[in-house]
């Protein structure tokens, strides 16, 4: 009876099955949930060490180790806190805790791969910009980064994206062209798509006939090819304040011995900042010349110039003090060099120029600036310079300040020399001999320094951009001319004669006020977007956003370079390339790092490869 009771109250053997069925696959389904959250916890790790830019591992990652690096300490503290994490790394099985070094590579290879799915989505049927620069890292690898630029209409306005860095095992054009076009492939875009690029002036990247723009333009004509703005001006600066002019060259030579004599050495650096502090003068760190740093010159002469009294009283005490020989050479050289009429003349004279050139290069460096706004800041700074040509009462106040600091450091001002110009017998040029050293250094010295300025501005900024900058000047005035809309049509493919009419209406909509600054451009674009209009005048607005898409410097790529060397040190200089650059991408673009979901990092690592995981994810 018994036997028959539990039989009759009994389950079929299916029903059985299915339940012990799903009392296993609820149990893996836990154990899968619980997994995943454990990864969460490690994946969180990651991204907050390397959106900072730390190093992972340390020298010894035994158990016993009290340096095993961040990654394991971060995992140690969170552990004391959270259960989840602690029942993982104490109670699981040892080789599958996704601690390693190998798991870490794999993670960040994934959080590439779906940081990369975001960009190509952000600029999915869209044209782009590429900009691309190269330098070489702690371990004398070439490193090529590459950035794009994008028309954000969430934003309203261009946003530039880092993209990764390619290794270059050569920096001949053809094997540069092919490394970027790998790169933009992998976020799926072709040079078909590409509106314009920016590089810097070497001739690997501009050449015309065989550099990479050349190699670009045979893919796609149509792209435009723009020489950084920023390097530009920074190649202005270089070759106007060279050799030609020996007064601006001994001075600038004289400003980086001063830099290199006192800065090499700590004492005299010390004997420096005591004198500051007696004297009650702020000391104002010296800067070393630079041909690639853009404000270096600007900051080492405004330093030289606070720090003025200082120095001199240091180097003399130096002069006094020392035992070298070598050193009191050195110092003596340096107060009679600073304390010349030379040294101050250029010292007061290229001091306001070099200050409103760093204004101009810094805005030129901005990420949000456009081709219309860097023309604009270009063409007041030729303005600017042009005054200070013409403007005699200005060069006479520098000039008396010049005679005033003389005068209070008992600097002798030197007699002019007269000399006689050779010249042929039948020659009709005059013999002028100038009498008055003002007119000598205004003639040989100031003059000489704003011409070449301004020659190499007229020279460097004639780029093929220019016509359509001047269209799109005009465009803003409402006042298109024939050629304006037969270049703006071919340049963005547009219908010419829907333009036209657009063009019309517009004009007649209040809204859109006429205007000759980029701002302009930025307030039309809100007022579209706003008033749905993007549609309807659909040509106006695309010439809007590709016009504000394409670059003007490519100092996105120079901003990048600073961070790589926070991330690949010394002690971290046998970091593969793949995990560089998925460190790289996180630690560059942080804000795009913060919008991961870790489920979509956990499904790419679960495929990562084509490996089967042994934690069930």
């Amino acid at each position: 009876m018994t036997a028959k009771i539990n039989y009759l109250g009994s389950n079929s053997i299916d029903i059985a099955l299915d339940e012990s069925r799903i009392i296993a696959i609820s149990q893996r389904e836990k154990e899968r949930l619980h997994n995943r959250s454990v990864l969460v916890r490690l994946i969180d790790i990651m991204l907050c060490l390397a959106k900072s830019g730390k190093p992972f591992r340390g020298h010894n990652k035994q158990k016993s180790s009290v340096c095993k690096g961040m990654f394991l300490d971060f995992v140690s503290v969170l552990k004391k806190y959270d259960e989840t994490l602690r029942n993982h790394i104490d109670n699981g099985k040892k080789n599958v805790l996704y601690t390693s070094n190998l798991i870490q590579n794999d993670l960040l290879k994934s959080i590439n791969n779906v940081m990369k799915r975001k960009i190509s989505s952000k600029i999915k049927n869209k044209l782009i910009s590429v900009c691309a620069d190269e330098t070489s890292d702690v371990g004398y690898r070439e490193q090529m980064f590459v950035v794009v630029r994008f028309f954000d209409p969430l934003k309203n306005k261009p946003t530039e994206i880092f993209i990764g860095l390619q290794r270059l095992h050569s920096v001949d054009p053809s094997s540069i062209f092919n490394s970027l076009t790998e790169k933009i492939k992998e976020i799926n875009v072709d040079w078909s798509s590409v509106l314009a690029v920016c590089f810097d002036g070497a001739a690997t990247f501009s050449g015309k006939n065989n550099g990479v723009q050349a190699k670009i333009k045979i893919e796609n004509p149509q792209i435009q090819y723009i020489h950084c703005y920023g390097h530009c001006l920074n190649l202005v600066l270089v070759d106007s304040l060279g050799h030609k002019n020996r007064v601006v060259f001994d001075f600038f030579g004289c400003v980086q011995m001063i830099f290199s004599f006192v800065e090499g050495s700590p004492i005299r650096h010390s004997v420096l900042e005591k004198i500051s502090q007696q004297t009650n003068n702020k000391l104002k760190t010296l800067k070393s010349l630079s041909t690639t740093r853009w404000a270096c010159r600007s900051e080492a002469i405004e330093a030289v110039d606070h720090n003025y009294d200082s120095l001199i009283q240091c180097l003399s005490e130096i002069y006094k003090t020392t035992k070298l020989a070598d050193v009191r050479l050195k110092a003596n050289g340096l107060i009679h060099n600073l304390k010349s009429f030379n040294f101050i003349f250029a010292l007061t004279v290229l001091k306001p120029i070099l200050i409103q050139i760093r204004i101009v290069s810094a805005k030129l460096q901005s990420p949000d600036i456009d081709l219309l706004a860097a023309v604009s800041i270009v063409e007041a700074l030729k303005k600017s310079l042009t005054d200070l040509r013409t403007d005699e009462d200005n060069y006479s106040t520098l000039f008396d300040k010049v005679l005033d600091i003389c005068s209070s450091q008992k600097i002798e001002i030197p007699n002019v020399k007269q000399r006689k110009v050779s010249s042929r017998i039948d020659s009709n040029n005059t013999q002028h001999f100038i009498s008055d050293k003002k007119i000598e250094m205004k003639c040989f010295v100031y003059y000489t320094v704003l011409d070449d300025l301004l020659n190499g501005l007229e020279e460097r900024f004639s780029q093929e951009t220019l016509l359509l900058i001047s269209a799109i000047g005009r465009l803003l005035q409402f006042n298109l001319h024939e050629h304006d809309l037969i270049l703006l049509s071919n340049r963005f493919n547009l219908n010419d004669s829907e333009l036209e009419a657009e063009l019309r209406l517009l004009k007649s909509l209040p809204e859109f006020e006429i205007g000759k600054t980029s701002k302009t451009i930025y307030q039309w674009l809100n007022n579209l977007s706003t008033n749905n209009l993007c549609n309807s005048f659909q040509n106006f607005y695309k010439i809007l956003t590709l016009f504000v898409t394409m670059p003007v410097t490519s100092c996105s790529c120079e901003r990048s370079f600073s961070k790589l060397s926070l991330v690949k040190t010394k002690l971290r200089s046998c970091m593969t390339q793949d995990r560089l650059e998925s460190t790289m991408l996180i630690f560059v673009e942080q804000e795009l790092a913060s919008e991961l979901d870790p489920e979509d990092i956990i499904e790419e690592f679960k495929h990562l490869n084509n490996t089967q995981r042994r934690l069930e994810l």
